[in-house]
């Protein structure tokens, strides 16, 4: 008698587990479109500040890529064929213009 009140209390505990692991939340109602934040759209770059000289840019950023990877040699062959490079004179060009001449001076050999 005793194994059967242990069977029947197993019987039920298991019962009752599978009730429980199939009960699913209410699913939430899809929030409100009127009521969700705005978001500010994201300010356009003006032309004027963007890179106009595409040689330049990539020299630049490719110059820029190498030495992040530790490529310190071809990153200065990159910026040695980019010495006739110039830019249009946009502030992004002069930018872009600095960052290569410190690239330059980097790759000089320090005597």
């Amino acid at each position: 008698m005793v194994g059967m009140t242990y069977r029947l209390k197993l019987l039920l505990l298991a019962a009752l587990a599978c009730s429980i692991s199939a009960c699913t939340p209410k699913p939430k109602p899809p929030a409100d479109p009127a009521t969700a934040p705005v978001v500010p759209a994201a300010p356009k770059p003006s032309p004027e500040d963007a890179a106009t000289t595409p040689r330049l840019l990539e020299a630049v950023e490719t110059a820029t890529d190498l030495f992040n990877r530790g490529e310190n040699d071809l990153a200065c062959e990159q910026v040695n064929r980019a010495e006739g490079v110039k830019g249009s004179g946009s502030p992004a060009d002069a930018e872009l213009t600095k960052r290569l001449e410190r690239y330059r001076q980097a790759c000089e050999p320090n005597e």
